[in-house]
């Protein structure tokens, strides 16, 4: 699965992922069989991050502050310390996993198995060393936006049974079946989807959904909404991308889109953020 990013792109996802992940899988440390850093200096703005199967690993024309990102699973606001040549400098890397290890990872660069990797490789190339805080730093809220608390017109109590699926699912595979799709082009019952300018969500708790928002956002958002249970929603927005450009968009933007439609909003505050800070890194010298 290639991860494509643009301009000003992050990798990201709660910090507390790997660790919690990685005590799941009994894996405490990962480390690349053979690989090498190498400076771009193409002058290109895209970049991707490729992870694969087979123990492959490459980025391609990465910021070295996103490689971090991707070692610890942690968005930009995340990250404290990193000396600017560090956010701006690009590099490429050629990396194998070793193929016990690959076997029990996703593909996907967000696995705790191919960051941990990825930190191995950076503590011993670069002398990386880092420790962790928690820092008061500007957040968002979810709080509801109508004074009565009444939802907007396409946030819904689920109507469907996550927890049953799931327990049948797993009855289900334990007998060599499997069951039908439950998602729709239309519809998402269980998880969430989301794509450039639409969230669809559905038979779950709001934690996946805060974190999408602070994935687009760029700062942690706080759930504030006291809404229990699980909910259903589609949220249609015009994205970043597409209102610099001026294009004409049937959608508002996210802030408006949110308490439209879902009848919430995000509220800017302070709050406490636990953070990698990076005391120690250099440049990468050789192979």
């Amino acid at each position: 699965m290639e991860l494509k990013r643009g301009t000003g792109a992050i990798v990201v996802l709660a910090l507390a992922l790997t660790t919690v992940l990685a005590a799941q899988e009994g894996l405490r440390t990962a480390s690349f069989e053979a690989a090498t850093i190498k400076r771009n200096l193409s002058g290109a703005e895209n970049w991707a991050l490729n992870p694969r199967p087979t123990g492959q690993f490459t980025v391609v024309n990465g910021r070295l502050a996103s490689i971090v990102q991707a070692a610890f699973l942690v968005q930009d606001f995340q990250l404290d310390g990193l000396p600017e040549w560090a956010r701006n400098e690009r590099y490429d890397v050629v990396a194998k996993l070793d193929a016990a290890l690959a076997a029990r990872s996703q593909p996907d660069g967000y696995d705790p198995i191919w960051s941990l990797a990825l930190r191995s490789l950076l503590i011993e190339r670069l002398h990386l060393v880092t420790h962790r805080e928690t820092r008061e730093k500007p957040v968002y809220a979810l709080v509801r936006a109508r004074r009565d608390g009444t939802l907007g017109p396409k946030m819904k109590p689920t109507d469907f049974d996550c927890d049953a699926l799931r327990d049948q699912a797993v009855a289900a595979a334990r007998q060599g079946g499997t069951l039908p799709p439950t998602n729709t082009p239309d519809r998402v019952r269980c998880g969430m989807r989301s794509t450039s300018g639409q969230i669809m969500y559905g038979g779950s708790h709001l934690d996946e959904f805060r974190g999408a928002l602070s994935r687009m956002v760029g700062r942690a958002v706080l759930d504030r909404t006291n809404l229990e249970g699980r909910w259903d929603f589609a949220l249609t927005y015009a994205t970043e991308e597409q209102l610099r450009s001026g294009q004409s968009v049937d959608a508002p933007d996210l802030f408006t889109a949110l308490v439209e439609q879902l009848g919430l909003k995000l509220e800017s505050t302070t709050g406490p953020v636990e953070v990698v800070v990076v005391d120690r890194i250099e440049r990468p010298t050789g192979d």
